[in-house]
């Protein structure tokens, strides 16, 4: 351990300052059998001080990612104002609003947006495929004309 600290001072390292966890482990024991060790640091040196804000960090300097979370496939929740102007946008809210849903406040919440996500969907397409739908639409109908022009239509060369 004598060999650990005499590095940390040939390096002049020091330990962050933090306000948040004084302790990074405990023996999960309560009452006087508790025992709780700052187990984990950060360390910075004259460079780390120079170009970080000296003072007090607010949160905890080490994060660790001991599972691989898996990578959400779908696209998050995004309210569309057009959803509104839909004749049956209040029903769709109001039938999948009242479903009932186990757990916490806040998955509930997820549930219900994810079920809402889905209704929404179907009443319109998403605005950007509309857009290139339109355009595809125009394209044809500008073909059309270009290539059988009919009587009573005007072509305008300009």
């Amino acid at each position: 351990m004598e060999d650990f600290h005499n590095a940390i001072r040939a390096a002049e390292l020091e330990d962050l300052k933090s306000t948040w966890l004084s302790f990074t482990w405990t023996n999960m024991r309560s009452g006087t059998a508790t025992i709780s060790k700052k187990l984990d640091r950060a360390m910075g040196g004259d460079s780390y001080a120079h170009s970080h804000n000296p003072g007090i960090l607010d949160h905890s300097p080490i994060s660790i990612q001991l599972m691989q979370h898996p990578q959400s496939s779908g696209r998050p929740f995004k309210f569309m104002n057009l959803w509104v102007d839909h004749a049956d946008f209040l029903s769709i809210v109001t039938r999948e609003w009242g479903k009932v849903y186990d757990g916490a406040p806040l998955k509930v919440i997820h549930m219900r947006l994810k079920a809402l996500k889905g209704r929404f969907r179907s009443l319109y397409a998403r605005p950007d495929t509309m857009v290139e739908d339109l355009r595809q639409r125009l394209k044809m109908v500008q073909t059309d004309l270009d290539d059988k022009p009919k009587k009573g239509h005007l072509k305008k060369v300009g």
